[in-house]
């Protein structure tokens, strides 16, 4: 299970880059302010370094039973496309699983009505400016409401604590989780206003300003006029308190660094390697990839460092607003460069090499992007955020035949190569743009913006053409925004009878993830004393796609009880607590005869057992040992295949759903469902290896990993002709059941 060491092919096939000079000073960056990005980004790297084996062995393991659930119009959705279905609307990845969180409906068409009538659309992300007035005071509002009701500061806390020595800043996860979490602040505005969006800052126009501090931006229609010391005081975010309780949001404008040029922006558009996108910003010597201080990263940083105060450091950065539209530009530039430089099969899947000297291991691919669950880093390239959440409207532009931009807020410079400025606010300067509208409801005169009356707007020829003809358009009503959701939920129908035992207390880490509202952590917003209701608002439509059964069903037994008709079942039926380990080595097991299988088919059923179970052994101090079905002291774990209901109050439901299932020790008990077409060394159907490994790892007290390519992962797998143990399989088996002597994550010796 050894992994060849990567950089050592690297560097047969890049030589120039391995020989030629490196900094770990950040020397040889070209000037003081990226000098100064790239010692803070080695400090964040080093803390993640130094973060990074001490998180592997923080664990949570459950007090018992396994399972825990585990233009504006979309295209279709791929089927095992991730965020279908999510308990969560910040989860999802597709308009048909947010629509119940927005009490929205399921047309015949498959799109989501509102309850106003209109459709549920796609996120249309503008420029701040080129917004409408309603549209940035409707924005303006919805995050004064998050702001009101503590949503923001959440969101804000969770980019605090990945401010430093995490996979979030550093190296190639940058852009992937600053995607998701964009995308979660975007939801949390749409459950305020279906309409919004979160725009983008595109600060190329600001900067082309003889002071970009005189730009329209820094006015209280926008971003908030500043007090003498740089806070806040005038706006919409006028008094905003921040995660450290200042009272006032701090900027300081213009002491170091600058503001996006066009040239910097080109520069990231005309790259056609990943590994100078999702870019290694901190290298270590050896690294076959010389530090980039093109990369976005690092030109990003640089509107951090003008922007100054609060948006400085990333851990007090996302106290002001502004950091959500800047990324959204950051994110802007690279979705351009991913539909100019790459086909779409290749988007997903394109990755930088996880390369250690190159960054720390919680930026490699498939490292988990915390804190959001069960997400890896390499799930921030999917497709499905521009095909299914939002699109990008285009940036603005103009020409000399049509010197205007769109937006009264902006002008268009002539001059060389048109393009789109900020407008300036009265009393900028403006004497570099003499002669042009560059002042806000204002003049220039004497090289200052002064009240007076503004050049009448540019006003395009007619055309002769006549217009396509459209749809007219419906009156627009006001969408009711619909109840707050509120995220506090079990995950496990025993979280009560745990709860009961101590649990919250004795086995904190698990109970605060998977029984929250067991362990008081949050304040539900359903009836707890009524066991037979629909919890979530998405329970109908899980039960018709199927959820009752399936990796979801711990959750859907929970929290679905109506929709999945368990209202029957005593919910803490199985909640037992066996041990979470055997208490010997040398276990023993028998493959019960069964009238679903042939003498044949038990032959090749028993050498796949003894495949699964010396898997395990290879890596841990178990022993398994065959016994016969008549044998006098009965075997330590039974193992048989069977349908429908079986006498263990867990029934299969025929071809598809369930395959099989395990109880933790020490009951020793292995089921499965003989209505499976199960294969060995094939494609098609229910690999019987594969799904017996996973279902040993239950046996031997393992809970679901989080790790995809864990055998552990809560998922079928497609059939791998080189399937094996992952790092996290051994690593879980091992801390139950420690191998008297190995090498490093390999087998025993």
């Amino acid at each position: 299970m050894g992994h060849l060491p990567l950089f050592i092919l690297f560097a047969v096939f890049f030589p120039d880059f391995v020989n030629g000079q490196f900094s770990s000073d950040c020397s040889d960056a070209p000037n003081d302010a990226m000098r100064m990005v790239c010692r803070r980004l080695r400090v964040m790297d080093r803390r993640a370094r130094d973060n990074f084996q001490s998180q592997l062995d923080n664990e949570v393991w459950p007090p018992a039973m396994p399972g825990s659930p585990v233009w504006q119009q979309p295209v279709p959705v791929p089927p095992n496309a991730r965020g279908q279905v999510a308990t969560h609307p910040y989860e999802c990845m597709t308009l048909q699983c947010l629509c119940p969180f927005f009490n929205g409906r399921i047309g015949p068409d498959g799109h989501c009505m509102l309850t106003n009538g209109s459709p549920l659309t796609m996120g249309y992300r503008k420029e701040y400016r080129m917004m409408t007035d309603s549209e940035r005071q409707r924005f303006h509002n919805a995050l004064n409401t998050l702001k009101r009701n503590g949503e923001y500061d959440r969101l804000s806390s969770e980019h605090q604590r990945v401010g430093t020595g995490s996979g979030a800043h550093s190296g190639p996860g940058f852009l992937p989780w600053h995607r998701e979490y964009l995308k979660r602040v975007e939801i949390a505005l749409r459950l305020i206003d279906p309409g919004l969006f979160v725009p983008y800052f595109d600060s190329v126009m600001d900067g082309y300003l003889e002071d970009p501090r005189d730009s329209i931006l820094f006015s209280n229609d926008f971003l908030g006029e500043t007090d003498f010391n740089g806070f806040v005081i005038h706006g919409p975010f006028a008094y905003w308190r921040t995660l450290e309780g200042r009272p006032y949001i701090w900027r300081n404008l213009a002491q170091e660094g600058q503001l996006f040029t066009e040239l910097q922006v080109n520069q990231v558009l005309q790259q056609t390697n990943v590994e100078y996108v999702l870019a290694y910003t901190v290298p270590l010597p050896g690294c076959p990839y010389p530090t980039n201080y093109g990369a976005l990263e690092y030109t990003h940083s640089n509107i951090h460092l003008w922007l100054g105060g609060d948006m400085k450091p990333p851990t007090t950065s996302a106290n002001d607003p502004i950091f959500y539209m800047h990324h959204s530009f950051v994110d802007l530039i690279w979705e351009t460069w991913r539909q100019t430089r790459q086909p779409k099969w290749v988007r997903e899947d394109a990755y930088t090499p996880d390369l250690p000297q190159c960054a720390n291991p919680q930026h490699f691919s498939y490292a988990p992007m915390v804190p959001f669950n069960n997400l890896a880093n390499r799930d921030g390239l999917s497709n499905s955020y521009t095909d299914q959440m939002y699109r990008y409207a285009p940036r603005a532009t103009c020409t000399a035949a049509t010197p205007t931009c769109g937006s009264k807020y902006l002008f268009c410079d002539t001059r060389g190569y048109p393009h789109c400025v900020a407008k300036i606010k009265l009393g900028g300067l403006c004497g570099r743009f003499m002669g042009f509208d560059a002042c806000y409801n204002g003049q220039c005169m004497f090289g200052r913006c002064v009240p007076g009356p503004t050049p009448p707007p540019f006003r395009p020829t007619p055309s002769t053409t006549p217009a396509p003809a459209t749809a007219a358009r419906t009156s627009q009503t006001t969408t009711p925004a619909p109840r707050p959701f509120v995220d506090c939920f079990n995950r496990n129908p025993c979280c009560e009878s745990w709860a009961a035992r101590g649990e919250c207390s004795s086995n904190a880490a698990y109970m605060r993830t998977y029984c929250q509202a067991s362990c008081h952590i949050c304040n539900p917003s359903y009836n707890v004393t009524n066991e037979c209701q629909n919890r979530h608002v998405s329970c109908q439509q899980w039960t018709q796609d199927g959820e009752c059964h399936g990796n979801s069903q711990m959750f859907m037994r929970e929290n679905c009880r109506q929709s999945c008709q368990l209202c029957s079942v005593r919910k803490n039926l199985r909640c037992t607590a066996p041990p979470t380990k055997w208490p010997f080595r040398t276990l023993t097991w028998t493959l019960r005869d069964s009238e679903y299988i042939t003498p044949g088919d038990r032959f090749i059923i028993r050498n796949t057992l003894h495949r699964a179970f010396n898997l395990w052994a290879s890596v841990s101090s178990l022993k398994f040992v065959e016994r016969p079905v008549d044998y006098r002291w009965g075997p330590d774990i039974n193992i048989a295949f069977l349908k429908k209901k079986h006498g263990d109050n867990m029934p299969f439901d025929g071809p598809g759903g369930i395959v099989a299932h395990a109880f933790y020790p020490t009951i020793g008990i292995l089921h499965f469902d003989a209505d499976e077409n199960w294969t060995l060394n094939q494609g098609n159907g229910i690999n019987l290896f594969q799904t017996a490994v996973h279902e040993i790892g239950h046996l031997l007290g393992l809970e679901h990993s989080t790790d995809p390519r864990a055998v552990m992962y809560p998922q079928n797998k497609k059939f791998d002709t080189h399937y094996d143990l992952s790092d996290d399989d051994v690593r879980a088996i091992r801390k139950l059941y420690p191998p008297l002597k190995t090498f490093p994550l390999g087998k025993v010796l």
